[in-house]
């Protein structure tokens, strides 16, 4: 259903470029001479992945070269934060082991230094559609941190001994060096697993481990919003992005590791979670009568109603239903260990910390250092700053978000713009007044769109849509048919 893509002639995709550039004008692109030389003096200066960083943290490192990790990227992917490896510890025990290395990139850099000052300013890796705004330089982040097949890098490693009921039942967080054997992509492992295909070796298990964490997830309330990624490939097309299996059985992985950080910073009482609160029940009330509308019965919670509810296939209401959600989460954000009582991610159902992705995101390489000491029961590494590191999350975050949210309308603009007069099928999933005249949201699957439509219908229902023109980059929409 939503494997459809738009294709547009050459001058669109020109003016999209043009439109990609404006909206990255206010960004940084090039790294200044500074940060520059100081990065590559740090990887000439490490090429030993055993040696102290310039981060001063010299924790005794294992040497987990031996174990055959693997990463799972999309195709192309050179920013490799994460590799893992899965064993079963015996047939008898039914327990698997999760070994999960993520990339110490904070070995390179020097606090306070030009590359520390310069990646605070940044925050975050942003992206468009055609180029990315990278938050370290692309030798350290494509290269010397990357945990690219068949290099010796220095990690930390998640050791996570999981039950077959998805429980965690004990865990290791270690400073280690590794070596990961191959690149794997979503697609081609999604593939092989659809067809009965043996996998590598070092993930074989990763459907029998996410399916197990997975049901541990549901038990604990955790829930995943299942609204199908809007995105614009490469090839400036629209697209709705399929998420296979492994691609959600890889998250489990990442969460799991978000989980034992979170526990260990709590244990020491220092760092940074990620929160986001459970729903009051007037939301959830809300949400359940939205449900009641469209025709379904809601559930004893909202996590077993969401469940119980397809969204993948031929009924438009389920989809609207799911548009609907994200009513039930709002206001997530970043919290220092020890002031909030309950500090629970709500979507996880536990308390959790981004740790997996310190090529991209500025907290975790703040996050790891503080869970790897409390996990050998050291002293905290120093906790100072971390309000600002909440800080510059908070507004690079909104930046990032404003970006992706502009470049899809900006991509809406453009690849409509010569379609005016086409009617096309949707459903409507929303509605809300402007200038106190009915508007609808509704979802196109072909092209791959989410517009806002002059007119009333009830949520759920299908209708057909014209695209009447294209004003100041917006497109307008009238109903064009109800009765399909």
């Amino acid at each position: 259903m939503f494997q459809r893509r738009f294709r547009i002639q050459r001058s669109a995709a020109q003016r999209l470029q043009s439109a990609y550039d404006e909206l990255a004008s206010d960004l940084p692109h090039d790294f200044p001479a500074p940060v520059l030389e100081e990065t590559r003096s740090a990887i000439e200066d490490l090429a030993d992945p055993f040696s102290t960083g310039r981060d001063g943290l010299d924790t005794p490192k294992q040497d987990y070269t031996h174990i055959p990790f693997v990463t799972i990227d999309p195709p192309g992917a050179r920013d490799l934060d994460q590799a893992m490896h899965l064993s079963q510890d015996s047939a008898e025990t039914g327990t698997f082991t999760v070994m999960y290395a993520i990339a110490d990139v904070g070995r390179f850099i020097e606090p306070g230094g030009q590359l520390d000052q310069e990646t605070r300013t940044r925050g975050q890796t942003i992206y468009l559609p055609d180029r990315k705004i990278p938050l370290h330089p692309k030798e350290l982040s494509e290269d010397a941190a990357s945990l690219l097949p068949e290099q010796t890098r220095s990690a930390y490693v998640f050791t996570a001994h999981v039950a077959d009921d998805g429980k965690l039942t004990d865990y290791t967080l270690e400073r280690a060096v590794v070596r990961s054997r191959t690149q794997l992509d979503y697609a081609t492992v999604q593939h092989q697993w659809e067809q009965g295909q043996d996998l590598h070796p070092s993930i074989a298990l990763l459907p029998r481990v996410g399916e197990a964490l997975l049901a541990d997830a549901r038990a604990r309330g955790a829930i995943d919003l299942a609204i199908p990624d809007q995105e614009v490939t490469d090839t400036f097309t629209l697209q709705y992005r399929p998420r296979g299996g492994i691609e959600d059985f890889n998250a489990q992985i990442s969460l799991l590791a978000g989980r034992i950080a979170a526990e260990l910073q709590i244990k020491a009482g220092a760092g940074v979670l990620r929160t986001l609160n459970y729903p009051d029940e007037e939301t959830v009330e809300k949400f359940h009568a939205i449900v009641r509308t469209l025709g379904f019965e809601p559930r004893d919670t909202y996590q077993e109603t969401l469940r119980s509810i397809d969204h993948l296939g031929d009924d438009p209401r389920a989809l609207a239903v799911h548009y609907a959600s994200p009513m039930l989460f709002r206001g997530a954000g970043y919290t220092l260990v020890g002031t909030d009582p309950d500090p629970v991610q709500a979507a996880v159902g536990a308390p959790y910390a981004h740790a997996t992705a310190p090529l991209r995101r500025l907290v975790d390489r703040f996050v790891l250092p503080i869970a790897e000491a409390a996990a050998h029961n050291a002293p905290t590494p120093s906790d100072d700053g971390l309000e600002d590191i909440i800080s510059i999350m908070k507004s690079t975050g909104s930046v990032a978000s404003r970006i992706d949210k502009e470049a899809i309308e900006t991509t809406e603009a453009v690849l409509l713009s010569d379609r005016v007069g086409d009617e096309f099928t949707g459903v409507v999933v929303g509605h809300k007044k402007r200038d106190d005249s009915p508007v609808l949201n509704v979802h196109v699957p072909d092209p791959a769109v989410v517009v806002d439509v002059k007119g009333e219908a009830p949520v759920g229902q299908e209708v057909r849509i014209r695209l009447e023109s294209v004003q100041d980059n917006t497109p307008v929409f009238t109903i064009a048919d109800h009765d399909l």
